[in-house]
C-alpha cells in the first residue's frame, strides 16, 4: 500500500537561520570589500587621466564612481555605478564631429567668463551681459562677433574685462569706442580621443575576483 511521509523540521531557537547568516557575513563582507576596492582604484586613475588631458581639478572631480549598497551596508549583490557629472563628457571619450548651424562660434581670449571661470557662450552673451554682439565679416577668413566698449589707450593693451564689456559704449565714460572680437564662427569642429576611462574601467573591474579572494581569505 503507497502513502506519504512528511518530514517538518522545527527550530524555535532560530540557530539554522542564524547558522546561514554566520555562513553569509564573510561572502557579503569580501564582495563589498573587493568591490570598494575597484571602486577607489578605477576613481583615481580616471580623474588622473582626465587631469593629464589638460582637464581641470573640477572637471575630474565629476567623474564619480559610486558603491552601493550606501552606507556601509554589506551585500553579497554589491556593485559600483561608474559615471561622469557632465551629460557631453563622453564626446571626449570617444571623439565627436560637431557641425555648426552654420556656425560654431568659439569663445577667443577675451570672451567674458562666467562663475565657475567657464567661458559665456555666444549665445547667452547678450542675456548675461547686457549688450548685442555684432558680426565682423572677414572675406575669405572665418567671421567673428565683437562687441562695443570703450576704453583709453592705456588699456586697450591690457584685455578686456566683463565689467567693461558691460558698461559698453558707456556713453558718459572717456576714451574711444573700439570693437573687441569676442567669438570666431568655424563650420566644424573634429574632437579627438583624450579620455580613456572605459579602458581604466576595464582594467580595475578584470581585478575583482583577485580582490575578492583576498578579503575573503582576511574573513
Amino acid at each position: 500500500m503507497a502513502g506519504k511521509l512528511r518530514i517538518t523540521v522545527s527550530d524555535p531557537s532560530d540557530a539554522w537561520v542564524k547558522a546561514m547568516r554566520d555562513k553569509y557575513k564573510p561572502i557579503a563582507k569580501a564582495a563589498t570589500r573587493a568591490v570598494v576596492q575597484v571602486a577607489d582604484g578605477l576613481k583615481a586613475e580616471g580623474r588622473a587621466d582626465i587631469v593629464s588631458a589638460g582637464f581641470s581639478k573640477r572637471w575630474a572631480n565629476a567623474f564619480r564612481v559610486n558603491v552601493y549598497p550606501k552606507g556601509g551596508t554589506v551585500s553579497v549583490d554589491a556593485a559600483a555605478l561608474v559615471y561622469h557629472k557632465v551629460p557631453y563628457a563622453d564626446v571626449f571619450e570617444t571623439g565627436a564631429r560637431i557641425a555648426g548651424s552654420p556656425y560654431l562660434w568659439l569663445p577667443l581670449p577675451d570672451a567674458p567668463r562666467g562663475r565657475g571661470g567657464a567661458r559665456i557662450p555666444a549665445s547667452q552673451y547678450r542675456l548675461r551681459v547686457g549688450h548685442p554682439l555684432y558680426a565682423i565679416k572677414r572675406p575669405g577668413k572665418a567671421p567673428l562677433l565683437g562687441a562695443n566698449i570703450k576704453s583709453t589707450a592705456a588699456r586697450s593693451q591690457k584685455g578686456v574685462s566683463l565689467s567693461q564689456l558691460k558698461r559698453g559704449r558707456n556713453p558718459g565714460g572717456r576714451g574711444t569706442v573700439r570693437m573687441v572680437p569676442l567669438y570666431v564662427g568655424v563650420r566644424q569642429v573634429d574632437i579627438k580621443q583624450k579620455f580613456h576611462l572605459r579602458a581604466i574601467t576595464a582594467a580595475n573591474a578584470s581585478k575583482l575576483a583577485a580582490f575578492y579572494y583576498r578579503a575573503f581569505l582576511d574573513e
